[in-house]
């Protein structure tokens, strides 16, 4: 099996704006040259940039990458730290599983309670108010570094309008009702004040979320519908059944060649996931995973970019 990483494609998303100076006046031509000049360094201060592609750009990348709960292998879940540090690292997504409390804040929690995170007994997220989650952290048990210190929960208005503009946000409801979706719409129309969401949200969900799937296709956003190889083998026609409702794709890292052909041969793009470290990244990338969804972002997404 190859050990080497494929280079990794620079996207840029930020846009330079460069003055010149220093322009010699020499009589009447002198003159409208410098007006000239001063004409377009005034234009380009007023004009505003175009905002940031990150979907696009996340689409472009070789191979993209998306923080697993912004670096679960590194950092407290899910915590703005998480996040701040992933993005600081380079990746190109940020994934997130989000719960609501009993007043309607959203914020990041993979689980239907805090018992596993905070070390809670039974605190289900639904049947309190935020500030009732407010009172408990993220601990730091399950990174490698375990010594670090705890993180509060993080809001997802808050994650939305610190990173929503230059990096994909890859959003899975989980465990809230159907009914209150339209809510996350919201709040990211509102974070980002503007109605199009289609270079923001990701709609991530298990393959079988097909609903949620579909509702976020009707926004215009991208989707991504993750698989495991085992349950495909015992289901052969649940990518047939699926699949349509997902414009990208997951497969897990570990899975066999045959499996990863299968995921390719539909021509979407197919991230492996839940990738730990780089021999998981090689075997993935090596599977033909034209991205990763990555846990282990200090060293996966790092050595990808130094290696670039």
């Amino acid at each position: 099996m190859p050990s080497s990483l494929p280079p990794r494609s620079p996207v840029s998303r930020r846009a330079v704006l460069l003055a010149a100076g220093g322009v010699a006046v020499l009589g009447a031509a002198g003159t409208g040259v410098a007006l000239r000049n001063a004409r377009l360094t005034e234009e380009a201060r007023v004009t505003p940039t175009a905002p940031p592609r990150a979907v696009d750009a996340l689409r472009a990348a070789r191979p993209a990458t998306v923080a697993h709960r912004g670096g679960s292998r590194d950092w407290p879940e899910m915590s703005l730290f998480a996040y701040r540090q992933s993005v600081a690292a380079g990746v190109d997504g940020l994934e997130m599983s989000l719960a609501r409390t009993s007043d309607g804040v959203w914020f990041g929690l993979h689980d239907e309670t805090l018992d596993r995170t905070s070390g809670t007994s039974g605190f289900v997220a639904a049947e309190h108010t935020w500030s009732e989650v407010q009172r408990y952290r993220i601990s730091a048990a399950e990174t490698s570094d375990t010594g670090q210190s705890d993180q509060p929960y993080a809001r997802f208005d808050e994650i939305v309008r610190e990173f929503g503009r230059e990096h994909a946000l890859f959003v899975d409801p989980k465990y809230v009702a159907p009914r209150f979706y339209p809510e996350l719409f919201e709040i990211a129309r509102t974070r980002l004040g503007t109605a199009d969401l289609t270079q923001t949200l990701v709609g991530k969900g298990y393959c079988t979320q097909t609903d949620w799937g579909d509702l976020v296709a009707a926004e215009g956003c991208a989707t991504w519908g993750y698989y495991y190889a085992d349950e495909l083998a015992e289901d052969p026609e649940l990518l047939t059944r699926t699949s349509d409702s997902w414009s990208m794709l997951g497969l897990d890292w570990s899975a066999p060649a045959a499996t990863w052909a299968t995921m390719t041969a539909t021509g979407k793009p197919v991230l492996g996931h839940i990738v730990s470290d780089l021999d998981a990244a090689r075997a993935a990338l090596d599977g033909g995973a034209s991205g990763l969804v990555v846990s282990g972002v200090a060293e996966v997404v790092r050595q990808l970019t130094t290696e670039g």
